[in-house]
């Protein structure tokens, strides 16, 4: 039982950071600033009708969402995490439209991209979702063996030592991830360079290279 109290602490922690790290992160973010006056234009008599300063509508936003990824935690399912994951990166997309080359949104809702974060946060952040995605999708299949052993009368003992086990495992393959992740990112930097001076030579290349990537 400790162990499985222990798998649902780390399930806890890991939901609540990501979502509060990329709520923190939406309200810095260029699209966000933009659309806040217009949300605070139709809310704000509401929210004065319930005696609540709309000032504190950053806080409000950051609340609610915490108490989605509580409740998320709370089901505990495969289903509901997965609701906390979209959630997540629809909280994320405006971070990383404000980092893109090619920003859609900007063609449809004009506004100038000015983040307050630099793109290693932004990086960071989606790291961490990343590993929350990895975690919360293996712990539910953990806990899933765990109930499995149990319902066929294995040893509690031998069970924990199964739990302890696979944990060990996801730590491996979310520090592993962690890793190849930003050894890519900080590759890039490099190798960028390079890179856009061959993809210059190409007729098109954006064209090309989306081709490519696609079927890739």
């Amino acid at each position: 039982m400790r162990t499985e109290t222990g798998i649902r602490t780390v399930e806890l922690g890991v939901a609540l950071a990501s979502t509060y790290m990329v709520a923190v992160t939406l309200i810095q973010t260029s699209l966000y600033g933009k659309l806040k006056p217009w949300i605070l234009s139709f809310l704000a008599p509401l929210l004065l009708a319930y005696g609540i300063d709309p000032t504190f509508f950053d806080i409000m936003i950051l609340g609610v969402v915490l108490s989605i990824s509580f409740l998320a935690w709370r089901k505990g399912d495969a289903a509901g995490f997965g609701r906390l994951f979209s959630l997540n990166m629809l909280m994320f997309f405006p971070a990383v439209i404000d980092f893109s080359m090619f920003n859609w949104v900007n063609l449809i809702f004009p506004y100038d991209p000015a983040p307050q974060v630099l793109p290693v946060w932004a990086f960071g952040v989606g790291l961490l979702l990343q590993a929350t995605y990895l975690t919360l999708r293996y712990t539910v299949r953990f806990r899933g063996i765990r109930e499995e052993l149990v319902g066929r009368d294995a040893d509690e003992a031998d069970v924990d030592e199964v739990s302890r086990g696979q944990m060990i495992y996801l730590v491996q393959l979310v520090l592993g991830t962690a890793l190849i992740s930003a050894g890519v990112y900080y590759g890039v930097l490099y190798v960028k360079p390079l890179m856009l001076s061959e993809a210059s030579k190409l007729p098109y290349p954006h064209i090309i290279i989306g081709v490519v990537s696609t079927f890739l």
